[in-house]
């Protein structure tokens, strides 16, 4: 330095804590401060006269952005000064974070020079990493979250390329909700802990696992075939599946999941973990503990129930829904005994829309709670009208769906009482129908549930009974007053003796168990018969009536009995 600083300035440059470093323009040293040797193990003298000290040092994770910065300092304007942080190694092959603040100056002969200031940042930088460890680590699992994520899926979508194999699946845990309803949310919690220790026993990099949601987790696979990653999918679903010890209670839980496969180029990351959810809910429709892949059409199909979903609300308020009675009636005498109220939905884009249509839509959310009140509501007012006009039918009874959301009100009961007050009905004349695979998703909180709603006069049916795994015993518990043969077995009774006999035992143990039976979906003469020989009292199906408005109802209603040409 000697002759192109004055003596004063290298003064405070030798007794600096910080690396004092001046080269020329060539990037050969003039000037090295002692304050290297605590900083990197070398004395002055190494660096005194080399070019490129800095270069030499950088660690190779640093080097281009060194030389990057370095470029810049020696073609930019004079006076100009930048600051970067970078990782050198030092003399014991030790690697050590500085920071570097340099600007070009000028000598009193005018000659050019970068001038740099060093200082070690190591300890400021681990802190930063560890601060940004834990922000980036799920605290409930340890596994990463959603953050962390988000970050890695938009650097492996920056360098996937086409041909290559990436998958990313969005898993979580079936019936969870079960568990936190029956157990209480630290139970919940704690399987969702231990879900994760069995999904981290089966990862090893590159592959990844990360918690996005309450009980969702994404999965990372770069490199992995479908077919590997479908296996590996399966392997986690069967560690799933063996049951939890949850401090003395043994729970069995399973484990369904979405994937996707190769995403398109141009994908964000939120597009691909949509899109792996889409797939998943697929997954979830109809079962639990299954997986999908997602494919283009999925999304599509995601796009119409979003739409749906959006248009639940305005159709409610814009009375879009209405209610079509489907005729319940003595299979004997073929009288009156009941009718279903059936939801429609005159959208005005799509026109009369199917229930499968919408109803599952409104069930994934929250509202089929006020939308099935509304059907509770209206259902109930019809009636009284009914009977207003029809005062001989003084057994006449009007059935009602609920749905397994609205079950799980704590004030359902409330209610449901409260409808039945403002709209006059008599509580006798209201058959609420939930399926049976609902009763028996909680059995405890669907027995508390209806033996609360049974309590104010209102009967029980239990629908579209033989399609789950349950059994007329096990219903026992509920105080259901109607047993409703699924149209999947009354349909093909006529062509199928097994169907014909597990008919026939539904009616036997429904009789021997004091319930009424209702079959559904009579369409042939020949099932009629059939069901009338097995003692079936009750049957609606399009035989009889398909479902029809207010006023057809009053028309067949005002014939002395449901009119079957013989």
């Amino acid at each position: 330095m000697g002759s192109h600083m004055p003596s004063f300035h290298q003064l405070i440059a030798d007794t600096s804590h910080h690396w004092e470093i001046l080269e020329d323009m060539a990037g050969r040293t003039e000037y090295c401060s002692p304050s290297c040797l605590a900083l990197t193990g070398f004395g002055p003298e190494h660096f005194l006269g080399r070019t490129d000290v800095l270069t030499g040092l950088a660690h190779s994770a640093s080097r281009g952005e060194l030389d990057e910065f370095l470029t810049g300092l020696r073609n930019g304007p004079t006076n100009m000064s930048k600051s970067l942080e970078l990782r050198i190694v030092t003399e014991d092959g030790l690697s050590r974070w500085v920071v570097c603040h340099a600007r070009r100056v000028t000598s009193s002969d005018g000659r050019m020079f970068l001038r740099a200031s060093l200082r070690d940042i190591s300890r400021r930088k681990a802190l930063d990493m560890e601060l940004k460890s834990s922000r980036l680590r799920d605290p409930v699992t340890g596994l990463y979250n959603r953050a962390w994520c988000m970050e890695t899926l938009q650097r492996q979508l920056k360098i996937h390329a086409p041909g290559t194999y990436f998958s990313v699946t969005v898993m979580d845990i079936d019936r969870l909700k079960k568990v936190n309803d029956t157990l209480g949310p630290a139970y919940g919690d704690e399987i969702i802990r231990m879900a994760a220790e069995r999904i981290a026993a089966t990862m090893a990099p590159p592959d990844s696992a990360s918690r996005i949601s309450g009980d969702g987790f994404a999965l990372l696979f770069p490199g992995k075939s479908p077919r590997e990653v479908i296996k590996h999918i399966k392997r986690i679903q069967a560690l799933m599946a063996a049951p939890f010890d949850l401090r003395g209670h043994e729970v069995t839980i399973t484990a369904s999941a979405g994937i996707v496969v190769s995403p398109m180029p141009g994908d964000k990351p939120e597009d691909v973990l949509r899109n792996a959810n889409i797939a998943l809910r697929r997954a979830k429709a109809n079962t639990h503990h299954r997986y999908k892949v997602f494919h283009s059409r999925m999304f599509i199909e995601s796009s119409r129930q979003m739409e749906i979903e959006i248009d639940l609300d305005a159709g409610l308020r814009n009375a879009e829904f209405f209610l079509e009675y489907q005729p319940i009636v003595c299979l004997e005498t073929k009288r009156l005994k009941s009718v279903e109220a059936l939801l429609r939905w005159n959208h005005p884009r799509h026109g009369v829309m199917r229930p499968d249509e919408f109803l599952p839509v409104a069930e994934a959310t929250d509202f089929i709670v006020p939308l099935g009140e509304w059907v509770l509501r209206r259902a109930c007012a019809d009636m009284v009208a009914l009977m207003a006009d029809h005062p001989e039918l003084t057994d006449l009874s009007m059935s009602v769906n609920i749905s397994a959301r609205q079950l799980a009100q704590h004030n359902i009961a409330e209610t449901v009482a409260e409808v039945l007050r403002e709209t006059g009905m008599e509580p006798t004349r209201l058959k609420l129908e939930l399926t049976e695979t609902m009763a028996m998703e909680n059995p405890a909180l669907t027995a508390q549930r209806l033996h609360t709603i049974k309590a104010l006069g209102v009967k029980i049916s239990i629908d579209d009974f033989g399609t789950g795994y349950s059994s007329l015993s096990s219903l026992q518990n509920f105080p259901i007053d109607t047993i409703k043969v699924d149209k999947s077995f009354v349909g093909k009774m006529d062509t199928s003796a097994e169907q014909r006999k597990i008919v026939r035992s539904v009616i036997s143990l429904a009789h021997s168990l004091d319930l009424d039976v209702v079959a559904e979906g009579i369409e042939m003469r020949e099932q009629w018969s059939m069901l009338k020989v097995l003692d079936c009292q009750s049957g609606q199906g399009f035989l009889f009536s398909h479902p029809v408005d207010m006023a057809k109802l009053r028309t067949f209603i005002c014939k002395a009995s449901p009119q079957v040409k013989q």
